[in-house]
């Protein structure tokens, strides 16, 4: 018996991580896209290689949920109060008809004023600051050679589950059209 449990500890194992790519994947397959402007940083990092650092444009209104009888508040404000020790933060986003954010609030009234092209969006929360709010990963590793393809960059391509909660699926051009640069085959022989 003591000889198999070493077999059962890797079969459990084997097990969790096919379970958790699985719900990774039906998440991608599952969920409504939207996408998001970036502005891209490309830094070098001796132990990361080459990695993006993605800048999200999120394009904040400044106000925070509030009702009728109560002054709008500032960003500075919000931040000070809505996002202290809040490791994420529910948003609303207004999207175009291309799902591009073109506008991101706190106020749950986007949803009900914009119903056809409105969409819950959870943002991570690192420094309890309005500043630093970003959805999914703040960085996009890429392998060595890629940088000329990954230049492009213009939009995060998110999966958005209907409670907000995002999953970045890609990086897009100018057009929405993902760039692929994984594909392209020549970047690991190094040309």
């Amino acid at each position: 018996m003591k000889k198999m449990i070493p077999l059962y500890l890797a079969l459990f194992s084997i097990a969790l991580f096919l379970g958790m790519i699985a719900r990774h994947e039906w998440r991608l397959a599952h969920s409504d896209s939207i996408f998001v402007r970036l502005m891209p940083a490309d830094p070098r990092s001796l132990l990361q290689g080459d990695y993006m650092a993605l800048n999200y444009q999120l394009y904040f209104s400044g106000l925070a949920p509030q009702d009728d009888s109560s002054p709008a508040r500032s960003s500075a404000e919000v931040a000070a109060e809505d996002f202290k020790n809040k490791p994420q933060v529910l948003a609303y986003v207004q999207l175009d008809g291309q799902r591009r954010v073109i506008k991101t609030g706190f106020d749950e009234k986007i949803l009900a004023a914009y119903p056809a092209s409105s969409a819950k969006l959870i943002l991570k929360n690192p420094n309890n600051s309005f500043e630093s709010l970003y959805p999914a990963a703040d960085s996009f590793l890429f392998a060595e050679g890629l940088e000329p393809c990954y230049r492009n960059a213009r939009f995060a391509k998110l999966k958005v589950q209907a409670n907000g909660q995002p999953l970045l699926a890609g990086l897009a051009d100018e057009n929405l059209k993902a760039l692929n640069c994984e594909q392209r085959g020549e970047w690991w022989q190094g040309s």
